[in-house]
C-alpha cells in the first residue's frame, strides 16, 4: 500500500495547500502514538544498557530463555562529504541522486 501511494504521488505540488478537515483527532492520536513509540525506545535503550554492563567485555551471555550477543562489527564506509570536496569529479561520477517526499507534521 505505502509503495502505491509513493508511485501515485511522487512529487509534491509546492504551490497547493489542502484543508484536512476532520483530521485533528487523526493527527492528535498520531502524535501520542509518537510519544509511546518514544517512550518505549527509550526503555528499550535502558534495558539495553543493563544487559551491556552485565555482559561487560564478553561476547555471549544468556538468561534462561534468552541468548545475547553483543559483538564486535567492522564496516567501511566512503566519508562522501570529503570524496565531494577533494575528487568532486569522482563524486560527480558515482554519486546518485535519490527523490522522495518527506512526510512532517508539526502543531499549528
Amino acid at each position: 500500500m505505502y509503495e502505491v501511494i509513493a508511485q501515485y504521488f511522487h512529487t509534491a505540488k509546492q504551490t497547493d495547500v489542502v484543508r484536512l478537515d476532520g483530521f485533528d483527532e487523526k493527527l492528535t492520536r498520531r502524535e501520542e502514538i509518537v510519544e509511546t513509540v518514544a517512550a518505549l525506545q527509550e526503555e528499550q535503550r535502558k534495558i539495553e544498557q543493563e544487559v551491556k554492563v552485565c555482559i561487560g567485555s564478553s561476547q555471549h551471555a544468556a538468561s534462561g530463555q534468552y541468548r545475547v550477543t553483543w559483538g564486535n562489527v567492522d564496516s567501511v564506509k566512503l566519508d562522501t562529504k570529503r570524496i565531494q570536496e577533494e575528487q568532486p569529479e569522482i563524486y560527480a561520477a558515482y554519486g546518485r541522486t535519490s527523490h522522495y517526499r518527506r512526510f512532517e507534521v508539526r502543531a499549528a
